[in-house]
This record gives structure tokens, C-alpha cells and sequence, in this order.
């Protein structure tokens, strides 16, 4: 029996509609067969007024993404986000039907983790030096308290960057099992 789900992945894009037939999930990227996915990955990122929440699946065919942006602040049964964690729930059930202790990375990794992670190095540098430089190069007392704020604010910024997504530490892990009550847990109010 086809399980079709349809959502809009963005504000300003139309619906996709995937499909799940057993273990095989279609949509818009292509065709994945659940029981061959060796690694999954869940990002749940807030940016600004953005919520940007993705599955991320790689089997020996590739890499599928279920992936929705939306405005911070929708409510949980909201089309579009029920959609998305239903079919997200669905495809870690039919996975956890074949492999119930495949670990879900949590969080970003690879070369985007670098790449925030260079964003919190450039900022806390940054940060860093403009202080240094003013007071270095004897900039009037008014001036620099002025500058105060927005200063530690960019240091700050790219150490609280930096240290979220630092290469050198061990993402956590969840069994796919818990994954469809870790979803209803983060779209509950109050969820992280």
C-alpha cells in the first residue's frame, strides 16, 4: 500500500509529493530503498525567524534528502510540518523494521560542519581584533564604549559557533528507533 505525502519544502516553493511503498521511498531527489540506507543524519537548525529541519539518508545509491524550511513559530499541526514529520516518522519506522540499532547522527557533519565552523573562527577573530585594533590605535573612551557591545557580540557569536560545530567533537547518536518519538518531542511547545 502507497503512503503519499505532500508538503511545501519552502515558503515560496510549491508542494513535493513523496511516496513510501514498503521500503521504497520516491520522491522529487529520486528512488531509495529503505532497507539499504547505512547512515541517516537529522539536522534541526534555527536561524533567524527559519526552522530548517532535514533527514539526511545515504545507501550504496546515493544520498536522499527529506528536507522542509519553514517560519519559526508554526504551529506543530501546521500542513506542511506535520507532512514532513510524518513521512520523517515513517521512513525511521520502516528503517528501524530492518535495522532498529542503525545510529541517526544528530546535527550537522561534514564539510558544512567545517564551514560553520570557519564562519565562528572568522567572527570570534574578527570580534577579537577590531577590540584589540581600537584600543590599540588609542580610539576616544566615547567611541569605544560605543563599540563595546557590538564587538563582544560578534566574539561571541563565533564562539558559541565555533564550539557547536567543532570537528573534533563526537556528534550524538540516537537509534533509529527513537527517532519517530525524537521528532514528536522536538515539535512539541517547548521542544529544542
Amino acid at each position: 500500500m502507497t503512503e503519499t505525502y505532500s508538503f511545501r519544502p519552502a515558503p515560496l516553493r510549491g508542494p513535493q509529493d513523496w511516496q513510501l511503498d514498503g521500503d521504497t521511498l520516491t520522491g522529487p531527489p529520486g528512488t531509495l530503498d529503505l532497507s539499504t540506507v547505512g547512515q541517516a543524519t537529522l539536522v534541526d537548525t534555527r536561524i533567524q525567524l527559519m526552522r530548517m529541519r532535514r533527514l539526511d539518508l545515504t545507501a550504496p545509491s546515493g544520498l536522499i534528502r527529506i528536507a522542509i524550511n519553514s517560519r519559526l513559530g508554526l504551529p506543530r499541526d501546521h500542513p506542511d510540518r506535520a507532512a514532513h514529520r510524518a513521512l520523517c516518522q515513517a521512513v525511521a519506522r520502516r528503517m528501524a523494521h530492518h535495522a532498529p540499532d542503525l545510529p541517526v547522527r544528530i546535527g550537522e557533519g561534514g564539510r558544512l560542519r567545517m564551514v560553520w565552523f570557519g564562519i565562528g573562527v572568522l567572527a570570534l577573530v574578527m570580534g577579537l581584533g577590531l577590540g584589540i585594533a581600537a584600543l590599540a590605535t588609542g580610539v576616544d573612551a566615547d567611541r569605544l564604549v560605543g563599540m563595546v557591545v557590538p564587538v563582544a557580540a560578534l566574539a561571541l557569536f563565533g564562539a558559541v559557533i565555533m564550539h557547536g560545530h567543532a570537528p573534533w567533537r563526537r556528534r550524538p547518536e540516537a537509534p533509529v528507533s527513537t527517532l519517530p518519538a525524537l521528532l514528536d518531542g522536538l515539535d512539541r511547545p517547548g521542544g529544542s
